[in-house]
């Protein structure tokens, strides 16, 4: 039997933040998402078999989906 295994960072979360932030990427000032992002070993690149590290928390843009700790904000 032959197990092809890999990594893949998985982000869940969709709870918008109290104050608005300019997103340095394309420039929208809007409320951004909160997010926690993990990273997981993964059988055949597709399923998360477990976690591996610790969570990361960070804001993504509504507009461009560009990601960014949440302490830099």
């Amino acid at each position: 039997m032959i197990f092809i295994i890999g990594t893949k960072f998985k982000v869940s979360g969709s709870e918008r933040t109290a104050e608005q932030h300019r997103c340095e990427r394309c420039g929208t000032l809007a409320q951004f998402i909160k997010k926690t992002g993990r990273n997981y070993i993964t059988l055949f690149f597709v399923l998360p078999v477990f976690p591996i590290g610790k969570a990361q928390n960070m804001i993504e843009c509504p507009n461009c989906q560009a990601r960014y700790q949440a302490s830099d904000f």
